[in-house]
């Protein structure tokens, strides 16, 4: 599936990932965000929609024209790399490696711990000579891209708040029955502030937008 994205015309990359991104939008949002006229864009939504990787649903409300919203169909969210079988693996490997003294006594929840714990810090060590960048947010951004072949889905935006780290996919989603001194989003959250090589903190779930599952804020 990676390669797929690639035979695709850059401007419709950019509107398939806006569309993975925001969930839903319309021809004007798009055409704001990319800077270009509302027709151009509809000219890419037709070929989208003619090779199935969107979708469009007619939005009703108030008086006039009904409005048009897009959205990625399961084609299209197929065209993103997917790579869970590789954290998968790295998981699977740091379960089979524990000793006896690191499972000894404890619950299952703190050996969860340990095993993600281990995990970021493999990552940490394989990524940091790889990340590159002046600034914070350079080096941010190139930890983002570096991380993504774990298929750990973090963007990297710019707010009025300063730096955010906002992910989707998260393992802490998936595995929400755990205990908030052992989630494992904390082991996100210092893989990502050693990788940068800043504070990062997590941000509340009310700051995290809803397109997304989880956020950190660099400080």
């Amino acid at each position: 599936m990676a390669g797929t994205l690639k035979r695709i015309d850059g401007t419709r990359e950019e509107i398939l990932a806006l569309l993975r991104r925001h969930d839903r939008m319309g021809v004007e949002d798009l055409a704001r965000e990319l800077g270009l006229a509302g027709a151009t864009v509809r000219r890419h939504l037709d070929v989208l929609q003619r090779d199935n990787f969107v979708s469009v649903t007619q939005v009703r409300g108030g008086t006039g024209r009904p409005r048009h919203t897009f959205s990625l169909t399961e084609a299209g969210a197929d065209v993103f790399p997917h790579h869970y079988v590789r954290m998968t693996q790295r998981l699977l490997g740091e379960i089979v490696a524990l000793g006896e003294a690191e499972t000894a006594g404890r619950s299952g929840t703190q050996i969860a711990s340990v095993v993600f714990d281990r995990m970021a810090s493999r990552i940490v060590a394989e990524y940091s000579p790889r990340v590159y960048g002046a600034t914070v947010a350079d080096r941010a951004r190139s930890a983002a891209r570096l991380i993504a072949e774990e298929g750990l889905d973090f963007e990297v935006m710019d707010t009025p708040d300063g730096l955010r780290f906002l992910g989707r996919g998260c393992l802490c989603t998936r595995l929400g029955d755990l205990p908030s001194a052992l989630h494992p989003c904390e082991h996100d959250r210092r893989m990502l502030e050693e990788l940068v090589g800043a504070p990062v903190r997590p941000l509340a779930p009310s700051d995290v937008p809803y397109e997304f599952q989880c956020g950190y804020a660099v400080v």
